[in-house]
């Protein structure tokens, strides 16, 4: 018997009540969010000088701009004067080389955060140094931003990516462009979304838009190594076994063409899988289809609710092509994600009645299994 990717036996999931208790979600910011690397956004968000954006992460603002110099900056988005927030909006570009805060305008250095200036009259005492922006770390790889609440830690693929496909390395992400960005709020735990992303045992009911466009979907699969035969019934070249989009599709779209546009140094590898995906939790997933890539950014708000968010990226000659519609491939992903939203509401609401109680995970259920393992990790805890 060829050796499956399946779980061997039955394992429990975490409580119920990790999916909304307060004190839990309390320990989830603390010992995750607060101390891995968070996807923010591609480099090309913020193309200018002096362009921001800014991100919530439970009750943490963050500022991510240019500087004058071009050099990308994360800052707490928080005044050292009395705590207020410096930038209001979820981006923008300040107006000059100096950030103000808009209470008491004191006055910030962006390439460094150091105090510039206040409108008040200073002891003796008064230090400047003492008061500047707390800086936060960052990291840029590949054309995207990554920021670490915690201490300094090192930034590595195998450290940041639970899943990684070494055919990336084969494109340059900072090269690619934005075509569209899309943010939605949606009334689930964190974990219930990175759950649902993990498994297709939904697939058939819940996308089946997408189980025609990905016939393996229809299995209620993943991989088709999800399967002990996965061998014998790959030798059918039907994709349904074999992997990969239906005969004559190209890309995740809703027509399934990539209108005469492809990724050409990953051509072979998406013609043979239908797509490439990496992840790094907690924040983020990147998929590779045959014309674009998608880049997915989960963030707590509370226990409760998540910010959802998605960049489209495309070649410049594709973005180029007036012939080109981007809504082809833009609203499939936005249809995708919308039906996950709402099935992954769904699960919250039912939640609450079994607090105490832990759900079951089959066999198809393996890379929940290793993501549950990874949360308990990083709360030291069974």
């Amino acid at each position: 018997m060829t050796k499956a990717n399946n779980l061997k036996k039955t394992y429990r999931s975490l409580p119920l009540g990790w999916y909304y208790e307060e004190n839990q979600f309390k320990k989830e910011i603390k010992n995750t969010w607060s101390r891995d690397w968070i996807y923010v956004g591609h480099e090309n968000s913020i193309k200018e000088k002096l362009e921001y954006i800014t991100i919530n992460i439970f009750k943490y603002n963050i500022l991510i701009l240019r500087d004058k110099f071009s050099k990308v900056r994360a800052y707490f988005n928080t005044c050292s004067h009395r705590g207020s927030i410096i930038a209001d909006n979820s981006k923008g570009k300040f107006k000059s080389n100096v950030l103000i805060c808009p209470y008491h305008q004191w006055s910030y250095d962006p390439s460094d955060g150091s105090l510039l200036g206040t409108t008040s009259k200073t002891n003796k005492d008064f230090n400047k140094k003492n008061c500047s922006l707390t800086k936060i770390q960052l990291k840029i790889w590949n054309g995207l931003i990554f920021i670490n609440l915690g201490v300094k830690t090192s930034f590595s693929i195998k450290k940041v990516f639970q899943y990684y496909d070494k055919s990336l390395s084969k494109i340059d992400l900072s090269k690619f462009k934005i075509g569209r960005t899309w943010k939605k709020k949606v009334n689930c735990n964190w974990k219930i979304y990175w759950e649902n992303f993990s498994e297709c045992l939904h697939c058939p009911n819940i996308h089946p838009e997408l189980s025609k466009l990905v016939p393996l979907y229809q299995r209620r699969i993943v991989d088709i190594k999800d399967v002990e035969n996965w061998k014998i019934l790959k030798k059918k070249k039907d994709p349904k076994f074999s992997g990969g989009l239906r005969e004559g599709a190209e890309t995740w779209s809703f027509n399934g063409s990539a209108q005469g546009h492809y990724i050409e140094n990953l051509k072979k590898e998406i013609q043979t899988k239908g797509q490439i995906y990496i992840s790094t939790w907690p924040s983020m997933f990147l998929g590779v289809y045959g014309d674009h890539i998608r880049i997915v950014r989960i963030l707590p708000i509370s226990n409760e609710e998540i910010e959802l968010s998605a960049e489209w990226l495309f070649e410049e000659k594709t973005l180029k092509d007036p012939k080109y519609d981007m809504n082809n491939v833009s609203d499939f992903g936005i249809l995708v994600m919308q039906q996950d939203s709402d099935i992954s509401e769904l699960n919250q609401k039912g939640v609450y009645n079994l607090s105490n109680k832990k759900g079951t995970l089959m066999p198809e259920e393996y890379i929940i299994k290793d993501f549950h393992d990874w949360l308990r990790r990083k709360l030291r805890t069974n």
